[in-house]
């Protein structure tokens, strides 16, 4: 593996890292349905930070969408889709592509290597420089 470090074109206070051969991609999924409501103010911010990490980001809006709730009855397992032909079919491929849609456990491993990994950092590093604070105001 080989790791490229350049500033950023834009902001020269920021580095970035490229992993030679390693694209990360992480799906959002908005389910308001409000097309640019707070929820989707709260995840753009999010959408900046993994774009200025060097992550693809695609983000679904699924809450004006009929989506039938799932009734277990196991045909997904069996043929890869839904017994409804939804929305959730369509989105199901993207799942695939994703790097930031696994499981609660995967989520509860990694950030238990990045807790320890950010403790052994910051013995050997310090701690990074925090960001100002900057309040996002949801109401218009």
């Amino acid at each position: 593996m080989h790791i490229t470090v350049f500033l950023d074109p834009i902001d020269k206070n920021t580095i970035i890292y490229c992993v030679e051969g390693l694209k990360m991609k992480v799906l959002i999924i908005n389910g308001s349905p409000r097309i640019d409501g707070n929820t989707s103010i709260a995840l753009n911010e999010m959408k900046k930070v993994f774009e200025k990490e060097g992550i693809e980001v695609e983000e679904v809006q699924i809450g004006q969408k009929t989506i039938r709730g799932c009734i277990a009855c196991g045909f997904c397992h069996k043929n890869g889709r839904c017994v409804f032909d939804d929305e959730i079919n369509e989105v199901n491929a993207k799942f695939e592509d994703a790097d930031g849609l696994q499981t609660m456990r995967t989520l509860a491993h990694n950030m238990s290597f990045l807790i320890k990994s950010i403790a052994l950092g910051k013995e050997r590093y310090g701690l990074p420089e925090k960001e100002k604070p900057q309040r996002t105001n949801f109401i218009r």
